[in-house]
């Protein structure tokens, strides 16, 4: 408690003196200002020694001083967040893009909720020593995870490069557990989810985040992708919350001339006003584009949208997108703590301020933080790295009565996000469906028939194997919430396909289902009218969608 007290002391004691030379430099109001902060900040360490002292029950110090924090946070934008060094560590792996671990993807399933692998990451320690999908963790270097969660799982799998962990598995069909000694490695997580051809002419590339990794992996995907001559090219931003700033910029480079304003900012301080424009070769600069997004576009994947929509470089299509357009710097505390604060508001080439009113939704409804340059060198790290990071607050009002023109002269909005130029809804998961997702009945069939079937190289989905899945509905007395032969339906679409193997089924297993792609492949093998959506002029219907 001693030590504590010490640290809120000093901490008192840097605020005082910090506005105390403010003041010396301040004339006129804002000496009264710094005063009246300084006299708070005081106060406030009254209360604190008051409390300490006299309080019918001891206190905890820390919880105490973090209820305070989080107190003064929270007459703040919901997005100005102090992180204790744990969490730092998690924001750290999201913007990098990498960690130090095995290389699973991990959730809780089934009534007992335990900690199960859902797939082991391709070219990882996890892969390559034969981990499966499916397989349960009960134990991590001896410790049961019985009341794990997944916070838990990572803290204890994770370590070290060049660290062993032991992970007991129970596998189905398997008589005992098997003990799996792995050493950890750092594990790059791909901002590319999927690059390829669609219809055998149509180039297609999934951006799934932006991590410090996105501008080369894209750039790789698309050397592959436009090698290949497609006569137009399909970026999918569809539920991707977003990243660093640098990377949207490197992004957006691909498909702008050089020269070209990607994004600014604004802010109070002198430091936060920055324009950031296009440099170097793009790849994609000629080549039809079309951009899908839907509501889960979020903060980098806005940026990027909004710069090409408002250069006229190519289509959006979709749904409109997360809305945030405010700025966050991080500063850096004692003891690895990082306070990440707004500074300044984000515009799209065309002026746009994109962020939506969302007073009234749920304050946690947040994206992946982005970054931009620090404030000053006292808020970067000792390496010289940059720290600064940038996320969206709910607090500015909504701007999307006001227009604004593209280069050639389209309208567009500000607040509430992207609009798409064609607005395409997707298709939504039928009442039986979405209680198959919600009780892990796809997943839980799938391992049970891999624990007694052979593996295959390659997914071929037989009438056997839908019998299977049809007889094990009846063994759990599965009834759809609606009457109607729905169990079946997305298994013998799948039935149809073949020879499509790995992380590729994954991905395009659900092509042909989604409307949105769909517009997107029929609008880039319509010259003229994609020429027309960019010139405003067009008046198509959008197929399953509206404009």
């Amino acid at each position: 408690m001693r030590r504590l007290s010490i640290a809120v002391f000093t901490c008192l004691l840097i605020f005082s003196t910090g506005y105390a030379e403010k003041e010396e430099k301040t004339e006129g109001s804002g000496d009264v200002r710094y005063r009246d902060i300084r006299a708070q900040i005081k106060l406030f360490g009254e209360v604190f020694r008051g409390i300490n002292q006299r309080y019918v029950d001891p206190i905890d110090p820390e919880d105490f001083i973090r209820a305070g924090i989080d107190g003064m946070l929270g007459t703040l934008d919901p997005y100005t967040v102090y992180f204790e060094p744990e969490r730092t560590k998690i924001l750290d792996e999201i913007t990098k893009g990498e960690y130090s671990g095995v290389g699973i993807e991990i959730s809780l399933r089934g009534r007992n909720r335990e900690l199960t692998i859902i797939a082991p990451i391709e070219d990882t320690p996890a892969s390559r020593i034969g981990l499966r999908a499916g397989d349960v963790i009960v134990k991590v270097d001896g410790k049961s995870t019985k009341g794990f969660t997944t916070a838990d799982a990572a803290r204890h799998i994770r370590g070290p490069e060049g660290t062993e962990v032991t992970l007991t598995i129970r596998r189905k069909g398997a008589p005992n557990t098997l003990d799996y000694t792995l050493t950890r490695e750092v594990i790059t997580i791909h901002d590319v989810a999927y690059a390829g051809i669609l219809d055998g002419e149509i180039g297609y590339v999934k951006l799934v985040r932006f991590s410090t990794h996105a501008g080369a992996e894209l750039n790789s995907a698309l050397e592959d992708v436009l090698s290949r001559e497609p006569r137009g090219l399909i970026l999918d931003l569809r539920s991707n919350p977003g990243g660093l700033l640098p990377a949207a910029v490197d992004v957006s480079e691909e498909f702008l001339q050089p020269g070209d304003r990607i994004v600014s900012t604004r802010g109070r301080l002198k430091q936060s006003n920055r324009v950031f424009k296009a440099s170097g070769e793009p790849l994609a600069i000629d080549i039809p584009l079309v951009v899908l997004v839907n509501g889960g576009s979020a903060s980098a994947s806005e940026i990027v949208a909004g710069a090409i929509q408002d250069h006229d470089r190519g289509v959006i299509i979709g749904t409109p997108t997360f809305g945030k357009g405010l700025v966050q710097s991080v500063m850096n505390l004692p003891g690895d703590a990082i306070l990440k604060i707004t500074t300044a508001r984000y515009y799209t080439p065309s002026g746009r301020l994109i962020q939506r009113d969302r007073s009234a939704q749920d304050e946690e409804d947040q994206a992946v933080p982005i970054s931009e340059p620090p404030l000053s060198p006292s808020e970067t790290d000792t390496s010289g790295g940059d720290t600064s990071l940038v996320v969206m607050d709910t607090s500015a009002v909504d701007t999307s009565a006001e227009r604004y023109l593209t280069d050639s002269g389209r309208e567009v909005f500000g607040g509430g996000g992207i609009t798409p130029d064609i607005t395409v809804e997707p298709l939504y998961p039928d009442p039986a469906g979405v209680e198959m997702y919600r009780r892990d009945l796809f997943f839980t069939f799938v391992d049970n028939w891999l624990s007694i079937n052979e593996r295959p190289d390659t997914v071929v989905v037989t009438e056997g194997m839908l019998e299977d899945f049809d007889s094990y509905l009846d063994s759990i007395d599965f009834t759809p919430p609606t009457p109607g032969e729905f169990q079946l339906s997305a298994l013998r679409e799948l039935g149809e396909r073949d020879s499509l193997g790995g992380r590729d089924w994954r991905i395009r297993a659900s092509f042909d289902d989604d409307f949105q792609l769909a517009e997107a492949v029929r609008i880039l093998k319509d010259e003229e009218r994609y020429r027309a959506e960019l010139r405003g002029t067009s008046r198509a219907d959008a197929g399953e969608g509206s404009r």
